[in-house]
């Protein structure tokens, strides 16, 4: 129920506010929170999103097509930028937190389909898609209205703060290499190294 919990929570919500935005005649004062709904949403099944392929048929644990920025791309792909935004967090967070197996062996490495496992490249396959999640993310903020980035930033540091202080009893690691890969992405979109990096997205 675990896995299956938080995802469902997420398109009830992002459910509510389509069902609202439609049929609510007061929406258009509340409409400046629409895209952070739609983030949360995302955000909420993100986190555990890449742990769904122990459930679905054909596909084993640390699969490729879960363990991988590929759900988010889909979603940006139809349309829904926040929602794939909040995904995209949310599955940097997840992907993170498994760089710190016990070994890396049998489950804690990455399988493709009908290829199998990539055994030690599965680290590397791991920040790779740490990388392009932030970048999806990144891509997004830097499009929305500052009201908008300050709520998202709120939701990020909540966020962060539950998944990695509860759920996650090394944070350390996870936490560094979430801090590279997002100097990473604002170095590569033409950005300077700096303590004011959150500012520049958020404020």
């Amino acid at each position: 129920m675990k896995l299956y919990g938080a995802p469902l929570m997420a398109v009830l919500l992002a459910g509510m506010v389509l069902a609202v935005r439609e049929f609510c005649p007061f929406w258009l004062t509340m409409a400046f929170m629409e895209e952070t709904l739609f983030f949360l949403a995302g955000l909420i099944a993100g986190i555990r999103l890449p742990d769904l392929d122990l459930t679905i048929p054909g596909l084993s644990h640390r699969s490729a097509i879960t363990h991988s920025c590929l759900p988010a791309l889909v979603v940006s792909a139809s349309g829904f930028s926040a929602i794939a935004a909040g995904l995209a967090l949310g599955i940097a967070f997840h992907l993170s937190s498994d760089l710190q197996p016990k070994a890396w062996t049998g489950g804690a490495l990455i399988k493709l389909p009908l290829l199998g496992s990539i055994g030690m490249l599965s680290p590397i396959w791991l920040i790779a898609n740490v990388i392009g999640c932030l970048a999806i993310f990144m891509e997004v903020v830097a499009d929305e209205p500052a009201d908008a980035r300050l709520m998202i930033l709120a939701l990020c540091l909540t966020g962060a703060g539950w998944y990695f202080l509860r759920e996650e009893k090394r944070p350390l690691l996870p936490l560094m290499a979430l801090g590279f890969a997002i100097l990473l992405v604002h170095a590569v979109r033409g950005g300077t190294l700096s303590v004011k990096l959150v500012w520049q997205y958020f404020a």
